[in-house]
């Protein structure tokens, strides 16, 4: 054992230890109070995450449909470039083949022409060879 005066000191000593330790639990628990003003921060919190998340999904949502739109008009000024090159290059090849057509025309016609004036030209010598016999 112990006598009076240790024993006191010991319990004196136990008390102060666990007056300390009691002091720093309850500082770092909080009530009931405190934790629900906490949950009701982090629920606003999670609330504003949230709105932010559906403006941005909006936002990111009208930034895809602009950007398709701009794809689109593109898509229509290279359809239109294209249909107008077409007819561009249609109308060059009927010009070409018309012109084709009309150069074989009037080289038919002339070929047609010297055939006429050698047959013209044999015939005259013709008659002349059988005036002559």
């Amino acid at each position: 054992g112990f006598d009076k005066s240790q024993a006191e000191t010991i319990v004196s000593a136990l008390t102060t230890l666990s007056n300390v330790s009691l002091d720093t639990i309850y500082k770092e628990m909080v009530t009931q109070a405190q934790q629900e003003i906490t949950v009701q921060q982090l629920m606003a919190h999670l609330d504003s995450i949230r709105k932010d998340m559906v403006i941005l999904e909006k936002s990111e949502f009208a930034n895809l449909r602009a950007e398709n739109e701009k794809m689109k008009i593109e898509l229509d000024q290279i359809k239109q470039q294209l249909m107008h090159e077409t007819s561009r290059i249609r109308a060059d090849n009927k010009l070409d083949i018309n012109l084709e057509r009309s150069r074989v025309t009037d080289m038919f016609t002339d070929q047609e022409k010297q055939l006429m004036e050698t047959t013209t030209e044999f015939t005259k010598k013709l008659r002349c060879l059988l005036a002559w016999q």
